[in-house]
């Protein structure tokens, strides 16, 4: 079983007690351990709002990861040059530019999943026309300028939720965390 699997069962324990019978918070811990290494990490809220806030209804996390993520978005596109900004005028298209791109790609990520075929890849037991098998949504945006830097960013968001993930998971793997952040042996 993965890190998000343990993760979502963790978060529909009816019991959160961390002791030798109940371990149900461990990968919760694990996840908060796991952001601690990393400045300014966002995988654990990328992975609250993807599978936690269906059970935890909490609209302010959405909102606080879509301004990180449009932060996040501006500073790599200023670096990459996606557009000059030599103006004022430069600037208030590049940042229009920035926020569309930081929400289509949060947008895809969280919920990128095919609509025609629900996300298997086929339909009617062929290969689905939408998705053309693969299963994900085609990213909706006409201009190809913007849908190139949707995907990047999309690419991007998965990026640091598996290396979220992952540093979680080697917690977890490592050995029980317990509240002080020591590892039990």
């Amino acid at each position: 079983m993965g890190f998000v699997d343990r993760y979502v069962r963790a978060l529909g324990a009816s019991n959160l007690q961390d002791d030798a019978q109940h371990r149900q918070a461990e990968p919760l811990l694990a996840s908060a351990f796991a952001a601690a290494a990393v400045s300014g990490d966002i995988g654990p809220l990328l992975h609250r709002v993807k599978y936690a806030d269906d059970l935890m209804r909490d609209p302010g996390n959405l909102a606080q990861l879509l301004r990180l993520w449009t932060a996040a978005v501006v500073k790599r596109g200023r670096h990459r040059k996606w557009v000059p900004e030599n103006t004022a005028w430069d600037a208030q298209a590049a940042q229009k530019l920035y926020r569309t791109v930081a929400e289509l790609s949060l947008a895809h990520w969280l919920d990128g999943i095919c609509k025609a075929c629900g996300g298997g890849g086929q339909l009617n037991q062929q290969v689905c026309r939408d998705c053309e098998g693969r299963g994900d949504a085609p990213i909706q945006h006409a201009g190809g300028f913007v849908r190139e830097r949707v995907k990047d960013m999309v690419s991007e968001l998965h990026g640091i939720a598996s290396s979220h993930a992952a540093r979680a998971s080697a917690r977890l793997n490592g050995g029980r965390a317990n509240k002080s952040g020591m590892k039990n042996k």
